[in-house]
């Protein structure tokens, strides 16, 4: 986290640093179980136009990793009191800079931007990105630190914020296999430098990286340095992903809030998370959400990268918000009134069955309500059935475009569907879930399923005939979590304007799933209940739906009580 009082404090000695944020206090010697309660952050929403065609140095529409220095505090002639260093994630790159006399902006672009290219003095490579600002108070420079090639973290020195001397590489593949050994590292990249929280350590400046390894899981690894040049990687890595946080964990930087030490970091699931870290570096706390974006555009349900900085009182947060690829840099304001995650905001009756909307059915009978459910694809096929409050259909051979369906009309937008299921598929292609379907060509399913991989939760949208399922980035997926126990929620929302999808092990709790789907592109007014198994020699598994309800409107909530 960085504050002015960071900064100064940056040009203290080890013997008398100290990170002051949030509730000021020496920070002591802190255990890595720490907890403490976490800042609450309201969006204002984005700080530059990924769209802006007059923008200096704008290659690929996209931006990302917002680094914020207080350049007032250090520079001799700034053009302004803070500057924001930015970058597109795709190739060329190019590190951009902004600047505003205020952390609540107006920014205005630096004309001259990139101030560092991919094709600049002591290398050249397809591209540079992830620029992090920070300030060494023994050389009286600003250190910026940027990734390029993707195995490789740089950093350039400048005095004066926008002319930059090459420093050379620090971290790389080759420096994390050494200190791991076992492990074969691809990547080496998105990197933040930070004051050493223990003064005592030795060390002035600790690193946070992330690290990409052949098995293509994205972890967190820390390095500690003496002089912000040359870096020691820990043996150990930091944060390795769990249930909670999906496949990869990427972008962190340090946070001293409250009197406690925390590491926060996005993830593939979008959210921004915080685990409190001990001293030293090496060991962190369980996850904690801190920031959930939205699950529709322009957020599309992921934030990333994070910097948190105060100054005047007021604490804010500048962070990389949507889809990747499509991204922007983003601004929040700590607003103790702020909802943390919109997800979840009816706990007291998360999937409302004491309100469920017309249209809802808790299968209370002994056979469908046709009435109801008034289009069943390929009835020919369908072996359902309905007892004992469920609605039970075995996993049909084939898929989407081959097995039965029972789908019914959608409510007019916005509406929401909330579905609770029991199965469990243990043999490749076995699935259920829900699909809001158009024809066999154009669907969205959001479902369980087993794969190659294991067993995964998904959001697959069918588009001319082809699955957009992202294999790379694991946006469209991610492996079940481990406390799911045969029952999962599956929840599939239309805000008028898109289509998204969230999932619940508890029914409490519902957390972001895949990327969003403009809904007029899709064009489909049918959801219903999918189950199939691809190849009849895979063995049959029972799809049980408890109940598939939507969820009431406004009115229709204050009419129930």
């Amino acid at each position: 986290m960085r504050t002015a009082r960071f900064w100064r404090r940056a040009l203290a000695t080890v013997a008398g640093l100290a990170l002051a944020v949030g509730a000021l206090s020496a920070p002591g010697i802190q255990q890595a179980d720490a907890a403490g309660t976490l800042p609450l952050f309201r969006s204002t929403g984005a700080i530059v136009d990924p769209l802006d065609t007059t923008l200096p140095h704008n290659p690929t529409k996209e931006f990302i990793f917002p680094s914020v220095f207080h350049a007032g505090q250090y520079l001799a002639n700034p053009l302004a009191e803070w500057y924001v260093y930015y970058a597109p994630h795709d190739a060329p790159g190019g590190i951009n800079l902004m600047y505003s006399n205020s952390l609540d902006g107006p920014w205005t672009q630096y004309v001259n931007s990139p101030v560092i290219d991919n094709n600049h003095t002591g290398f050249n490579v397809s591209h540079v990105s992830s620029p992090d600002a920070f300030w060494n108070a023994d050389e009286g420079k600003l250190f910026l630190y940027f990734h390029g090639e993707n195995t490789v973290t740089r950093y350039s020195t400048s005095i004066d914020g926008v002319t930059f001397d090459y420093g050379g590489p620090i971290v790389s593949t080759n420096s994390v296999n050494a200190a791991q050994p076992g492990r074969t590292a691809t990547e080496t990249s998105y990197a933040r430098v930070f004051a050493h929280p223990n003064p005592a350590s030795g060390y002035k400046y600790g690193m946070f990286f992330m690290t990409n390894y052949s098995d293509n899981v994205r972890r967190i690894n820390a390095a500690v340095s003496t002089n912000g040049r040359t870096w020691t990687v820990q043996p150990n890595i930091l944060v390795e992903p769990g249930d909670v946080e999906g496949t990869n964990v990427s972008g962190a930087d340090f946070m001293r809030w409250d009197g406690v030490n925390y590491i926060v970091y996005g993830s593939t699931v979008g959210t921004i998370f915080a685990r409190s870290v001990n001293d030293s570096l090496t060991s962190t706390g369980a996850p904690r959400k801190l920031f959930v974006p939205k699950s529709a555009p322009p957020e599309a349900g992921r934030a990333a990268s994070p910097q948190i900085v105060t100054s005047g009182g007021r604490t804010h947060l500048f962070y990389e918000y949507g889809e990747r690829s499509h991204t922007t840099i983003g601004h929040a304001i700590l607003d103790p009134t702020a909802v943390r995650d919109p997800l979840n905001t009816h706990p007291e009756d998360p999937d409302y069955s004491s309100c469920p909307a017309p249209g809802s059915d808790g299968f209370g009978g002994t056979s469908l309500d046709t009435a109801n459910w008034n289009t069943i694809v390929r009835p020919e096929l369908s072996q359902h059935t309905v007892s004992g409050g469920y609605l039970r259909t075995p996993t049909y051979v084939g898929n989407s475009t081959t097995a039965p369906l029972i789908l019914k009309n959608t409510p007019s937008a916005p509406w929401e569907v909330t579905t609770k299921l029991t199965i469990n598929p243990t043999n490749k292609y076995q699935q259920a879930g829900l699909i809001l379907r158009k024809d066999d060509a154009n669907s969205l399913r959001m479902g369980i399923a087993q794969s190659a991989d294991g067993q995964r939760l998904e959001f697959i949208w069918r588009k001319a005939g082809v699955d957009r399922i992202n294999t790379w980035t694991a946006e469209d997926y991610m492996m079940t979590p481990a406390d799911f126990t045969g029952t999962i929620w599956l929840r599939m929302t239309h805000n008028g304007t898109y289509l998204t999808a969230a999932y619940s092990t508890d029914g409490l709790e519902f957390n972001n799933l895949g990327r969003s789907v403009t809904a007029s592109q899709l064009g489909a007014n049918k959801v219903g209940a999918y189950a199939y198994r691809g190849d009849a020699s895979v063995p049959v598994r029972t799809a049980a739906y408890d109940f598939i309800r939507f969820t009431p409107n406004a009115q229709q909530l204050a009419a129930c009580g």
